[in-house]
């Protein structure tokens, strides 16, 4: 058995050598599982300053997130974007052990701290999986703050399982378990993908005026249900209600009735047909002015021309929490929907596999939140965002009243984008790009990796990374005809602060701008990386603009290497928003690069691809092999991050080994424990300016 699997357990905790794992009640107020495994203040946990989409980092894998805005409690008046979902960590399989928060101040969206993981829970030597989850927030009529997170764990008997703590991040603690922590108390009642809606009251004649508030739960795996929770205990049917079994109808695939026949939808508003719903999963429900409005993973595809997918958010809306509820239509479709060459159809340019999310409102502005999943992979989600335009109006929705939500695009006359084929069909949902929260595009004069490619010809093409690092996911094994889009740049700069967005300056006449491409060739032969403005087609449709080619030579060196064009003429004019499309041309059809990263540059800002530090680890003067990823998530290890590594080592006889570690960069802080015998397992820990990466070295005799 390796290092990783022979650890030793103790009170409910297992170490890791320097990675820790946190039981039941996850962190300490105030305090976050770090790199190395420790606890770091708030003020020291990791923070994330890269704009782009995702808005986490690239080697950042967490899918179903739920966006909320809550107080700073450690900076009372002040507020911060919370998300909150399950953690890819098993490459093999769904999630992991944790529920992983990340969080931004509202006034400024560039920076994401990594909250680590807020809860965790081991039962019998087993760490349970968490699913996707909500995260609710309760004030009290005395003003007091509680929070309760609904884990969705997958434990056996522990679904239904709700955790409550005094601050966002935690910590948390189970409040509906039995007393030996196996299962959940009877009458807990909630299940598959929870979603919390908290209704305040401010009626004083209203019957629930005392308490304060109203609690509702939806829930459901290819059946939707939901109920009023009693409030004094945040996961029980309140008394003299009832659950609704079957709330919004559920399909098979879009159009397609997976209930029974003949299933009744009370919770549905008269004359509503059932087809036009889709449940499938992923609750999640807000208010929208005098309006609620339930999100969900839901079949959309044929109601614009593509095929059925759940890899899509759908929506409802109504006047009450409960309904009954009217049809909205399609939120978002992961897969990017744009136009296709000739506009004779729609396309998808992303992979897509689920969706799971909801809405937030933040700074005035509506974003969708969901996640997506590179060249169709499940297991390595990764937290996305789009800006939606949100209208309600103040008539009932009983009076006709509606809520319309369709893609943003804050330089179209009406702040609305759609993608519309010639042949009727209309995608009325978020825009993908590589923007985020970068709604006015991004900073041209700026090093983006490839992972940030918002349109793909070949969604296999796209890579993924592990390494804490690094931010960066390649754009692999491009060929000939392969198109890699990013939307959008924002050519014409931002003026002021706008939307938690910094001002950045465009382009402009006599910056003599640059475009740069650093790639690695994979091929002798010579080939072409042609650069597109706006659409990667010069006809009526997409109206794009060459504006240079990048030729690489025969026999180059199959290396990262920089490639610059000048497109001055073509970009020193723009204002507004602009695409940039990568086409690759050659007479060959086997791989020709990798593609690294790009950016702009001018004689007055020069870019920088970033250089990651390399470690080595010797053994007795020996270097070893290191692995490229990191020590997978298992029931048993608890690993809640991907900074552990294992490495192997092969040594002579039985005399206590040497291990030594360097670095090429001086910054790196190292630390070396050495192993007691060759039976044991050396420590080697990098510290990185906070970011820790620790690597076991277990010895082989020869």
């Amino acid at each position: 058995m390796s290092s990783v699997g022979n650890m030793v357990k103790s009170s409910g905790v297992v170490l890791l050598g320097a990675a820790l794992a946190f039981s039941t009640t996850g962190c300490n107020s105030g305090q976050v599982e770090s790199y190395d495994g420790g606890q770091k203040p708030v003020s020291e946990r990791f923070v994330h300053t890269m704009p782009g989409n995702p808005y986490l980092p690239l080697w950042e894998h967490l899918p179903d997130g739920e966006p909320r805005v809550f107080e700073d409690p450690d900076n009372p008046g002040k507020f911060r974007a919370y998300i909150i979902g399950s953690h890819d960590l098993r490459y093999t399989s769904y999630c992991g052990p944790d529920i992983r928060m990340w969080s931004a101040p509202v006034e400024d969206l560039t920076q994401w701290r990594d909250e680590g993981p807020i809860f965790t829970y081991e039962h019998d030597g087993k760490w349970d999986v968490m699913y996707a989850p909500d995260l609710v927030e309760v004030i009290r009529k005395d003003g007091t703050k509680e929070y309760y997170l609904y884990p969705h764990s997958r434990g056996p008997n522990r679904e239904a399982m709700v955790a409550k703590g005094s601050r966002p991040d935690g910590p948390f603690t189970p409040i509906n378990l039995t007393e030996d922590g196996s299962r959940t108390v009877d009458g807990s009642i909630l299940g598959f993908d929870p979603a919390i809606f908290v209704e305040y009251v401010t009626d004083p004649d209203d019957p629930d005026y005392e308490i304060g508030f109203r609690a509702y739960g939806y829930w459901g795996f290819q059946r939707s249900l939901a109920a009023q929770l009693d409030q004094n205990t945040m996961y029980s049917l309140r008394p003299g209600t009832e659950i609704i079994g079957r709330f919004l109808p559920a399909s098979t695939r879009y159009g397609e009735i997976r209930d029974p026949e003949g299933t009744e939808y009370p919770s549905l508003f008269p004359g509503q047909d059932p087809r036009g719903f889709n449940f499938f999963e992923a609750s999640s429900i807000r208010q929208v002015g005098n309006k609620f409005v339930t999100v969900f993973s839901g079949y959309s595809g044929p109601d614009y021309g593509m095929p059925s997918s759940n890899s899509t958010l759908r929506y409802a809306y109504a006047d009450s929490p409960l309904g009954p509820w009217k049809a909205g239509g399609v939120l978002v479709d992961s897969r990017g929907i744009v136009v296709n060459e000739d506009g004779s159809g729609l396309q998808t340019t992303n992979g897509g596999h689920n969706t799971h999310g909801s809405l937030q409102q933040i700074n005035d502005q509506w974003y969708v939140f969901y996640h997506r999943p590179p060249r169709n992979f499940g297991f390595a989600r990764q937290a996305v965002v789009a800006p939606v335009k949100v209208e309600w109006d103040e008539a009932s929705v009983a009076e006709g009243g509606k809520v319309v939500i369709t893609g943003y695009d804050p330089y179209s006359e009406d702040n609305t984008w759609v993608a519309k084929d010639n042949n009727g069909n209309v995608y009325t949902g978020a825009e993908v790009t590589s923007e985020g929260f970068h709604i006015f595009g991004l900073d041209p004069y700026r090093y983006y990796s490839a992972g940030y490619a918002a349109y793909l010809s070949d969604v296999s093409i796209q890579g993924d990374s592990w390494d804490i690092w690094d931010n960066h996911m390649p754009i692999e094994k491009v060929r000939n005809g392969h198109i890699i889009g990013y939307k959008y740049f924002g050519f014409g700069g931002l003026d002021q602060d706008t939307k938690g967005l910094k001002a950045f300056e465009g382009t402009k006449e006599g910056n003599e701008t640059a475009f740069n491409l650093f790639l690695a060739p994979r091929t002798d032969k010579s080939f072409k990386i042609n650069i597109w403005l706006d659409g990667p087609w010069a006809n009526e449709t997409w109206k794009g603009t060459k504006i240079g080619e990048i030729v690489v030579p025969e026999n180059a060196a199959q290396e990262v290497t920089r490639f610059t064009v000048d497109v001055a003429q073509f970009v020193d004019n723009l204002d507004k928003k602009h695409a940039i499309f990568l086409i690759a041309e050659a007479d060959t059809e086997e791989e020709l690069c990798e593609i690294a990263g790009l950016g702009f540059s001018s004689k007055f800002k020069a870019i920088e691809r970033p250089v990651v530090p390399q470690v080595s680890i010797a053994v007795n003067g020996t270097e070893i092999e290191l692995p490229k990823t990191p020590v997978r998530s298992t029931d048993f290890n608890g690993l809640t991050h991907y900074g552990l590594y294992e490495a192997k080592a092969t040594v002579d006889g039985t005399k206590k080994p040497k291990v030594t570690a360097s670095c090429d960069n001086k910054d790196v802080k190292i630390k070396v424990t050495q192993a007691e015998s060759v039976e044991g397992t050396a420590e080697v820990v990098f510290d990185y300016n906070g970011v820790v990466k620790t690597y076991h070295v277990v010895f082989e005799k020869n």
